[in-house]
């Protein structure tokens, strides 16, 4: 497993940092740029997925069992305000269920102390040697 705060490449690209990631949960934080943002000037919904997405895997990852694989199967995202450049972005997930093959999840996103998008997900368990 990736020791926390190593985000992995793709993260680290886009500048996400691990706070923490343990069995109650994870917490990433993102400082989005002007190139995060679409054409219409506020944060790209993908960007905002990328970072519930990071969220719920080290979420998985903090409550499961070392060695653990545990990618994406499902990522349902809810966009409930726009998000902007220049503000920092907290995500908050937690494994609501870690089963033998399945595991599922739920993080929100928040600028300024307000929710921006929210999440559920499921991922497929796999255990190295298992």
């Amino acid at each position: 497993m990736t020791p926390v705060g190593d985000p992995g490449p793709f993260s680290a690209h886009l500048g996400f940092r691990v706070v923490r990631a343990d069995a109650d949960g994870a917490v990433v934080e993102a400082d989005p740029q002007p190139e995060h943002l679409n054409g219409g000037g506020i944060l790209h919904g993908g960007y905002l997925s990328a970072l519930l997405d990071s969220a719920t895997g080290w979420a998985v990852h903090g409550a499961g069992p070392e060695g653990m694989v545990a990618p994406h199967v499902t990522l349902t995202t809810q966009f409930l305000r726009a998000g902007v450049a220049g503000r920092p972005l907290v995500a908050t997930a937690t494994c609501t269920s870690l089963g033998r093959r399945i595991c599922t999840t739920e993080a929100e996103v928040s600028q300024g102390g307000k929710v921006v998008a929210r999440a559920t997900g499921s991922h497929a368990v796999i255990v190295s040697g298992g």
